[in-house]
């Protein structure tokens, strides 16, 4: 029975139907009984802190009942995580979450730049309201010595991978998921997180005059909605420290997170040309 067909039974769904683009799990879209729609994760649990899921599923909690736009996290039969045992012998968790319908915007269009980057200051005005965690420093902070970091102002929680593939538009409402990598930093970080995202992307497709479109815009709408500027040369050193943390997990795949300990040697062989194409800064 394969892990689509397993779900139906443990959703109780309808149908079940996997789709792409997770790197830290498998992802399906969840049709149930009632006609209703979700998104159901399946995650290694040999590869996940069970605490920290958890910790993490609060934090997302928390944050959708004060902002909306946040997708939930939502129970199956009364519970947040679910531990399944599967076919091949290895145990995973389930977690779902609410579906978000509509369109992702596209980084090469200047007024979808500006729209995510107004939506990532309201995301941290809204994480600014929680109360403090127990959620560590996002990954990529965690990489290098504290003292290697910019100093970039007071830290608070963090998305810790806003990008477009992330977001979807309908109605004029831009709703937020995938929260698996949130965590505590200065919220420069997460902008520039974001420009590199954008940045690695255009390397792979090949269309690297996109970035600097993107960036512009980007950053024009996150300092519209948030009325002060960000430094360049600080979104500059995180840029470089993400390119750094990159370079050390490829050398180390112990220690990186999920979606590239497991991705493929072709996958691997991609991240080393952009790393090299891209070879941070020393400071």
């Amino acid at each position: 029975m394969g892990l689509a067909e397993r779900l139906v039974g443990v959703l109780a769904a309808d149908e079940v139907e996997e789709l792409g683009g997770g790197h830290q799990s498998r992802v399906f879209r969840v049709v149930s009984h009632n006609g209703g729609v979700a998104v159901a994760k399946v995650l290694d649990a040999s590869m996940v802190d069970r605490l920290e899921l958890e910790a993490r599923l609060d934090v997302t909690t928390a944050l959708a009942d004060l902002d909306p736009r946040v997708c939930r996290p939502l129970l199956i039969a009364r519970q947040r995580v679910t531990e399944v045992t599967f076919a091949d012998g290895e145990d995973r968790y389930v977690v779902c979450f609410e579906f978000a319908d509509g369109l992702a915007p596209d980084p090469a269009k200047a007024a979808d730049a500006q729209r995510m980057g107004t939506t990532l200051w309201q995301l941290h005005a809204s994480m600014r309201q929680l109360q403090p965690t127990s959620l560590p420093l996002v990954t990529a902070l965690r990489t290098v010595p504290a003292d290697g970091l910019p100093a970039a102002g007071a830290r608070q929680l963090l998305h810790g991978d806003f990008n477009a593939s992330n977001l979807r538009e309908a109605g004029g409402v831009v709703r937020i998921f995938d929260l698996d990598d949130c965590g505590y930093g200065a919220p420069a970080f997460d902008i520039a997180n974001a420009l590199y995202m954008v940045l690695f992307d255009s390397f792979a497709l090949g269309t690297e005059q996109i970035y600097e479109t993107f960036r512009r815009s980007f950053l024009a709408g996150y300092v519209c909605a948030s009325g002060s500027s960000v430094p360049e040369e600080t979104l500059d050193r995180f840029i470089d420290l993400r390119i750094q943390a990159l370079h050390a997990w490829l050398d180390d795949l112990d220690s990186a997170p999920i979606g590239i300990r497991t991705a493929s040697r072709a996958w691997h062989a991609t991240l080393r040309s952009f790393v090299a194409r891209h070879p941070p800064a020393t400071y």
